[in-house]
């Protein structure tokens, strides 16, 4: 029984990404600050292959002043459907501004980033807490998501993935959960 709880838990995690991405195709999201240690966060409103990407999060005076620090979570998410693994970066700066910055991988639809605050005591606190489901969002100049694509720096024709065809990652995904499945019921 437990096997089959990891198994699921497993195919179930792979697949956030996909689910993730239905949200308002090329709409972009920004993390909510009101009553946090974060005074602001500015990121571009949009991101570009090969651009640097820049975030600069402000903290409070009061988090500013008792030594807090700031790291962020990023994950790029390609047109094919494929997210890459989320990275935790360190941001560089001191006192209340920070930043950080990364370079958009090729034929990119979006970034998903959250903001990690280290307070003096070591505790972490994450901005949101749930992280990328609410988390900040930017849609790049030319993006695809499932049947929809969008953006200024587009080829003419952009190929869309094939109607009635999920990713190829999804597709591995689910072959692979479903082996998973069998082998476990073949071992109980």
């Amino acid at each position: 029984m437990m096997r089959r709880m990891l198994v699921l838990g497993v195919v179930l995690s792979l697949c956030l990404p996909f689910a993730i991405a239905a949200d308002d195709p090329g709409v972009n999201r920004t993390i909510d600050v009101e009553d946090t240690p974060i005074e602001s966060i500015a990121v571009p409103n949009v991101s570009t292959d090969g651009v640097d990407f820049v975030i600069n999060v402000t903290l409070t005076i009061d988090a500013a002043e008792n030594g807090t620090t700031v790291e962020w979570t990023v994950q790029q998410c390609i047109n094919s459907g494929v997210c890459n693994p989320p990275e935790k970066l360190a941001m560089t700066g001191s006192d209340g501004n920070w930043s950080g910055t990364i370079t958009p991988v090729d034929t990119h639809s979006y970034i998903n980033y959250d903001v990690i605050l280290t307070y003096p005591s070591g505790d972490d606190e994450k901005f949101p807490e749930d992280g990328f489901s609410n988390g900040g969002k930017v849609w790049s100049d030319c993006w695809v998501s499932g049947e929809d694509s969008g953006g200024n720096n587009c080829p003419e024709v952009l190929v869309l993935p094939e109607e009635g065809l999920p990713a190829p990652a999804l597709i591995a995904t689910i072959a692979v959960g479903l082996t998973a499945a069998l082998i476990a019921k073949r071992d109980d």
